[in-house]
This record gives C-alpha cells, sequence and structure tokens, in this order.
C-alpha cells in the first residue's frame, strides 16, 4: 500500500467521522423537544437523570418539573418524597405501583426497571424538588413569621450533632443579612454543585 494511497484513507475515514458526527449533532437537535423538557443542564448526570424521567412517563402526568397534570400526585410537596432517602421510599413505590383511588388515578408499576434508572429518577425528583420549594418559599408574597423556639428544637434534633450554636455558628447573623441567610439554608450551593466530573479532574 503506498503512503499516498494510505494519506487517501486517511482523509475519506476522517471525512466519514466529521459528517456523522455533524448529523448526529443535527438529529440531536431535532429530535429534543426543548418545548416540553427545556433547557439542556449543564451537568450531563442531571440532563440524564431528567431525560430519563421523561422517557418513562413520569413527565406526562407530574410534569417534568413537578407541576403536577390532572388528578397526578403533586410530587412538589408529596410528604413521601419530603420523607425519601437515598431513593428508599420512592423506589419501592416505582417498583409496586399504585392503584386508583377515588382521588388520584392509578400508577403503573416500573418493576422492570433497572437499579440505575430508579436511581436517576429519584435524582430528578429531588433535584426538581429542591428547586421548586425554593422558588416557591423565596417568591411567597406572605411568608409566615418563624419560631424561635421551633427553630431551637428543630436545630437540636436536626443539625445540633455537626454544628455548635457556640461555635461554628456564632456570630452568622452578623456575617449574613437575613435574606442571604435564608438562601443559604434553603438553597445550599452544594445544591448546584456539578455531579459529574472530567478525568483528570481531583
Amino acid at each position: 500500500m503506498t503512503k499516498k494511497y494510505t494519506q487517501l484513507l486517511f482523509v475519506f475515514g476522517a471525512s466519514l467521522m466529521a459528517i456523522g458526527t455533524v448529523t448526529a449533532q443535527s438529529v440531536s437537535k431535532e429530535t429534543y423537544d426543548f418545548d416540553f423538557i427545556g433547557q439542556r443542564l449543564a451537568d450531563p448526570v442531571l440532563q440524564h437523570a431528567k431525560e430519563t424521567y421523561v422517557l418513562f412517563g413520569c413527565a406526562y402526568c407530574h410534569g417534568v418539573n413537578l407541576v403536577a397534570r390532572g388528578e397526578a400526585t403533586d410530587l412538589m410537596h408529596s410528604k413521601l418524597v419530603g420523607r425519601d432517602m437515598d431513593g428508599k421510599l420512592i423506589g419501592a413505590l416505582l417498583r409496586s405501583g399504585i392503584p386508583q383511588t377515588a382521588k388520584l388515578s392509578p400508577m403503573p408499576q416500573f418493576s422492570d426497571l433497572s437499579d440505575q434508572q430508579i436511581d436517576n429518577l429519584v435524582r430528578w425528583i429531588h433535584y426538581a424538588r429542591a428547586h421548586g420549594r425554593f422558588k416557591e418559599l423565596t417568591e411567597a408574597k406572605n411568608t409566615p413569621t418563624g419560631s424561635t423556639s421551633a427553630g431551637k428544637t428543630y436545630f437540636d434534633g436536626k443539625c445540633g450533632s455537626c454544628h455548635s450554636a457556640a461555635g461554628d455558628l456564632a456570630g452568622i447573623g452578623k456575617k449574613y443579612d437575613a435574606a442571604t441567610l435564608k438562601t443559604r439554608f434553603l438553597k445550599p450551593r452544594m445544591l448546584d454543585e456539578t455531579r459529574s466530573w472530567k478525568v483528570d479532574q481531583r
């Protein structure tokens, strides 16, 4: 095989790869439903979770961003979703389904989904719920006044094992204004941190 022939094969192969890449990109843009799914997320892990949620039909009843349609359960304000840890409650419910009741439509069982697919559904539900609830709480016109005693009770039970009011949190009211402190509590920075990383990142 001559050197010139080898070069021609290389150029031809590279051209085919370029055409394939352009074609794949154009097909992706044509088939991606921006009106329904929304803009792509920067984090590919969350984007994949959202697309999994849409692919298996969850969005049709519960809405992409958990704004429910018709008689579907309101996942944004669901007590079960709020109590869920690591998908243990949601995962079990997805696999068993929900029979029809007088108030709610039935939900099919997804017993054939893999653990990874269930994890993706759970990941999107919790992510969309966290952002949706944050938006509701920050845009509410009539925000109820907090209770110091109730806050102390909650802090002692949920936060006190890691944080000390007299230690690492001392003077936090002077460090942040009320609006910033509220935002930090309701929407920790870790909520928007990327869930994926490049191989060269440490």
